[in-house]
């Protein structure tokens, strides 16, 4: 096992952070936080532009210090274990074939890497109970999407199972069940090509669900346009699914314009999309990042880099609420407060939109201009 405090040399030497200069990761840095804060909360992010600062980005609690904890490649989407709140999981972007489980609290890491002619597909999720660790990843001599099953605490491969479609991205488990939810790109990806797709005119995109424990399928759903990629989602606490999508529009046979987010209902056949005017439609161009869902107020917000744009629906009625520019914006979560979307951009920049309003608190802007940060955020609380 690897600490990271004798990775020093691998990552920046110092990061300058709102004008003030910074270690890289310490262990005592959580620790002190810790005691400092009641909330105890942190927002984590791949982040990083060149391979020597590639890492794991974190926010300290009083948002005022970022560190980077270095990784060796560069990552994307991070989920954090239900029972040992300190231990996090980022996965390599596709067609990567490594993954780092993070002890936020000792500094110890354990890199681990994808089954023989497998690559992985961005996300993880943990079971319920933490005794599995579910990664989206992808057999290459086949082509055919596969959930590789992890046992939790060796980190080694116990079952692979199909995720029943191509290329499969982001993973959740429902609220309170062992069903596994797959977004299906339905992209074919080859490490020997990088992330060309290889199959346009045949891919096929599904929002899937799986007995994570049999790794049964128990129902697919499908959108009209067979060009939209299902890339991410989010889900409430009563189990309704948001997503967003991404149009290979090279590969359609006409230029009409396709809804680019989408909700799906408990036990429903049918997916709803969400439409936006004609002009902030064509602005995301065709393209949408994360989604955060805040239950309370019944909201899922996406993020276009590609249109600049956030975008928060009603989920019930599928009426527009509101947007919000901000440039490349992607990463995207909701504090341990629920009171604020959080959005990031790759510059390094962080804004706060209330939940209820959707007004940006302008006073909470934050700047992070040696952090690149990558598409996703995840907020936590190691208080658990």
């Amino acid at each position: 096992m690897k600490n990271v405090d004798l990775c020093k040399r691998q990552a920046l030497k110092t990061l300058a952070v709102a004008g003030v200069t910074l270690p890289a990761f310490s262990a005592g840095i959580f620790h002190a936080h810790q005691q400092q804060n009641a909330h105890r909360e942190y927002w984590l992010s791949a982040q990083g532009k060149k391979a020597d600062n590639y890492g794991l980005g974190a926010i300290t609690a009083d948002k005022q210090q970022a560190i980077n904890i270095p990784s060796g490649f560069r990552g994307h989407g991070i989920c954090q274990h239900p029972i040992y709140a300190e231990k996090v999981v980022m996965s390599s972007r596709r067609p990567g074939i490594t993954g780092l489980e993070v002890n936020l609290l000792s500094g110890e890491t354990r890199p681990f890497n994808s089954p023989a002619n497998h690559h992985m597909q961005g996300h993880s999720i943990y079971s319920l109970d933490g005794e599995w660790l579910f990664t989206s990843e992808s057999d290459y001599t086949t082509g055919q999407g596969k959930i590789v099953v992890r046992d939790s605490t060796s980190l080694n491969v116990v079952n692979i199972f199909p995720s029943y479609g191509i290329g499969p991205h982001e993973i959740k488990m429902l609220p309170d069940s062992h069903i596994l939810v797959v977004a299906n790109g339905g992209l074919l990806t080859h490490p020997d090509s990088g992330r060309k797709v290889l199959n346009l005119d045949s891919m096929d995109s599904s929002l899937t669900y799986i007995d994570s424990r049999s790794g049964e399928l128990i129902s697919q759903h499908r959108v009209a346009e067979t060009k939209a990629s299902i890339r991410h989602f989010d889900i409430a606490d009563d189990g309704t699914v948001a997503f967003g999508m991404q149009i290979q529009r090279q590969a359609m046979a006409d230029n009409h314009l396709v809804a680019l987010a989408g909700v799906h209902k408990p036990g429903g056949k049918d997916i709803q999309l969400l439409h936006a005017p004609e002009t902030l439609t064509v602005a995301l161009n065709d393209y949408m990042g994360s989604v955060a869902i805040a239950s309370e107020q019944r909201l899922a917000a996406f993020t276009s880099p590609r249109g600049d744009l956030a975008m928060f629906w009603n989920m019930d009625d599928g009426t527009l609420q509101g947007y919000h520019h901000f440039h490349d914006v992607c990463g995207l979560t909701i504090n341990q407060q629920k009171t604020h979307f959080v959005l990031s951009n790759s510059m390094g920049k962080l804004r706060q939109i209330h939940t209820q309003t959707l007004q940006e608190d302008r006073a909470l802007r934050l700047d992070f201009p040696l952090m690149a940060w990558d598409n996703h955020m995840l907020a936590i609380n190691l208080a658990g």
